[in-house]
């Protein structure tokens, strides 16, 4: 059951993290949201999701909404990815995710487009 935790160390937090990834990482992009990304050498090195939502995607409610549903997808999903993978997902102002099997499509949807 450890396996399917998400914990602190699985979110990406600093602001300095976020324009490392910005700047060295790879971008991808789909009708409902932009994802940058990088691998960490570090064999050890934990999985990690940062999101971003804008005023543009709606109001408080569905914009804290739409990053709880984006990261119970991540966490269901973390397993299939590499070690050391850091992404940050920026959702699009029409994003029109509801439910968390939409949120778990999307997301797979945009890591095959990534390849990772």
């Amino acid at each position: 059951m450890k396996k399917l935790t998400f914990s602190k160390a699985s979110r990406l937090r600093l602001r300095k993290e976020f324009e490392f990834i910005f700047a060295n990482g790879s971008k991808t992009a789909t009708k409902d949201f932009v994802m940058w990304h990088t691998l960490d050498t570090k064999p050890e090195t934990e999985k990690q999701i940062g999101v971003i939502a804008s005023k543009k995607t709606g109001g408080a409610v569905r914009r804290n909404r739409l990053k709880r549903l984006l990261r119970e997808a991540f966490r269901l999903s973390k397993d299939e990815l590499k070690d050391g993978t850091r992404i940050i997902i920026y959702f699009k102002a029409g994003c029109a995710i509801d439910s968390l099997n939409e949120a778990a499509a999307a997301l797979d949807r945009i890591l095959m487009k990534a390849r990772i």
